[in-house]
């Protein structure tokens, strides 16, 4: 679909409302600078997914979330369950670091989270940052980090159950309930998703199905000045696909996190921060003996110091020793890896003015240490416009399958990167804005495969840090919230490019456009969302190419009374093919409807 008429068609439809104005609030984010502010004083480019979307979306998956924001590119094997990819800013999939509550998701044996089994019923909010991270978080950040933050109780006692059916034989339901009374608080909530799915691999006979039972508990107090809860995160399930030889095989995942967090003062202005936590993320294959497991336990404890008003330094410790083991392809190893790791943080105001300056020392025993370091500025020109400008450095360490899986490579070095990014946001009015951003990454000794007999020989090849990359781009957006109405308008334009072979990356779109109005009023409201992409090529090893493609999904609600709620979504709208992997199949047209009970507030 060309994107050109849906840019105009946009435009006049936004353009027509510029002059109706609504109060807009901005949302609260902690990703950034690991500490609160708003979204419009962050020095980053942030995108904030909140409940009220999530449960409007009706999204099965946290991709399905993600999907509908320019410069997110999904990559899936199939339909539900099957393994999923998100590029984010042009940068490889493992370039991605995914957190949960402030625990890296990404495990220690392939690099990326398993975004398939992430139940968005579990969600309180989605936080998208762009650009390095890795001086605030370590290895992973170089194209930025998504943090997800599972749901907290509001004030009082509330609970909510629902069930829904929809097209391939998908059915779900889930329970919840919670309490905060201002000390004590508790909550829990269960998911069960159950779809047959379809062939994930286009020539499949079979449906390929997937399975998916989850559980968020937490409880928490409040001690005179001392906040301590523990929580738990967990899901299990099976994933039916198809192997190389269109062979149908299964597989059984399991994936949880459990942290226990204590914050407290401990001087007029010192606030601690201590987060014990552990990491499991498994996968055992059911008709061979391969398998992939990672255990992870980490203690990150963060200080703050607020040094006047016009000064916040923030100073860390995190300490992670990582269990790793895998079967698959004939390789197999069993490795244990130790991180320790120190960053400061220091964020000035001088008036109109925003200074950062960031640096971390991290050390990984495979590999030894590494430096990665911020700096950012920010200023307010007018009340309504404000500039900002950031360079900073990340990197990604090798994981135990580039390592010790199929070509491994012990002497692997870190891949890294040098960003710099430009950014303006102008508010025209209290109820709309527009933001650009533009953005260079340079990716150094990126990790590929290399057979010097070209695969026909009798020396194997190895991992090696052969390949660089280089992404240059622009991002725009626009919001409009216009009771009952609301309109959000983005578009990325990107070089992802292999300096060394002058190919774009693969998987990765030169442009992209979203588009998302809603309406909302007394008991009813409904949404539209459209996602169009550009050319890409399916891997850098072909000259395949995945053709563009333009998505439209509908969502509806309405709402009976102060406890039941009727809602209902369409995906794929005008039923197109479309690819996301070559070879594997797509969700058509596909109609969902749900029941939703609740005591309480909440979306």
């Amino acid at each position: 679909m060309p994107l050109k008429p849906v840019v105009n068609t946009i435009a006049v439809v936004v353009l027509a409302n510029l002059s109706t104005i609504a109060a807009a609030r901005e949302p609260i984010v902690i990703t950034a600078t690991r500490t609160a502010q708003t979204a419009d004083e962050s020095l980053a480019a942030v995108t904030v997914i909140t409940r009220a979307e999530i449960a409007a979306s009706q999204a099965q998956d946290v991709a399905e979330l993600l999907r509908f924001h320019a410069g997110l590119d999904i990559g899936r094997n199939g339909g539900p369950g099957q393994t999923t990819s998100v590029f984010l800013r042009g940068t490889e999939s493992n370039h991605v670091l995914v957190l949960l509550d402030g625990v890296k998701l990404n495990p220690g044996t392939i690099g990326a989270a398993s975004w398939q089994n992430l139940n968005p019923e579990h969600i309180e909010r989605i936080e998208v940052v762009r650009g390095p991270r890795s001086t605030l978080y370590g290895s992973d950040a170089i194209g930025g980090v998504i943090q997800i933050f599972t749901r907290r109780a509001a004030p009082g006692t509330q609970a909510e159950a629902s069930a829904g059916a929809g097209r391939y034989a998908t059915r779900e339901a889930a329970f919840g309930a919670s309490h905060d009374d201002g000390v004590w608080r508790a909550g829990v909530h269960a998911s069960g998703l159950d779809s047959r799915g379809f062939p994930a691999r286009v020539g499949g006979s079979e449906d390929s199905g997937y399975r998916n039972t989850g559980v968020n508990a937490y409880g928490g107090t409040k001690l005179g000045a001392l906040d301590a809860e523990v929580n738990h995160w967990q899901t299990r399930g099976n994933s039916e696909y198809y192997d190389f030889a269109l062979a149908p095989l299964d597989q059984d995942f399991f994936n949880s996190v459990t942290a226990l967090s204590l914050k407290a003062p401990l001087a007029a202005a010192w606030l601690a921060t201590l987060r014990v936590s552990q990491l499991r993320d498994e996968i055992d294959q059911n008709q061979s003996l391969d398998f992939t497991h990672t255990e992870r336990k980490v203690v990150d404890w963060q200080n703050d110091f607020q040094l006047g008003r016009q000064h916040l330094l923030s100073a860390g410790l995190y300490l992670a020793r990582e269990h790793t083991e895998a079967r698959s392809y004939g390789s197999s190893y069993n490795v244990d890896t130790a991180t320790n790791a120190v960053f400061l943080q220091s964020q000035w105001r001088f008036g109109d003015q925003q200074l950062l300056a960031a640096w971390r020392y991290t050390d990984i025993d495979s590999f030894g240490g590494h430096h990665t370091g911020d700096l950012g500025y920010g200023l307010q020109l007018t009340p309504a416009l404000r500039l900002t400008a950031s360079a900073g450095s990340g990197f990604r360490a090798p994981d135990s399958t580039d390592r010790f899986g199929f070509g491994g490579n012990p002497t692997l070095a870190p891949e890294t990167s040098r960003s710099y990014e430009l950014g303006a946001r102008l508010r025209l009015t209290p109820d709309q804005a527009v933001r650009a951003s533009a953005f260079q990454n340079d990716i150094d000794n990126l990790i590929n495969y290399v057979d010097p007999d070209g695969f026909s020989g009798p020396l194997p090849g190895k991992n090696q840090n052969v390949d660089r990359a280089r992404i240059r781009g622009l991002e725009l957006g626009y919001t409009l919230n216009w009771r009952p109405w609301r309109f959000n308008l983005e578009a990325s334009a990107q070089n992802p490019e292999n300096r060394d072979t002058g190919r774009q990356l693969a998987r990765r779109a030169t442009h992209s456009l979203t588009f998302g109005t809603g309406y909302a009023d007394g008991p009813i409201s409904a949404g539209l969302d459209l996602f169009a992409t550009g050319r890409r090529p399916d891997s850098d090893f072909s000259d395949q190419r995945l053709p563009g493609y333009a998505l439209v999904n509908l969502v509806g609600q309405y709402r009976l009374d102060n406890h039941w709620t009727l809602r209902a979504r369409l995906e794929n709208l005008f039923d197109r093919h479309y690819e996301l992997a070559q070879g594997y199949n797509t969700t058509r047209r596909a109609a969902y409807l749900q029941v939703h009970y609740q005591i309480g507030a909440g979306p």
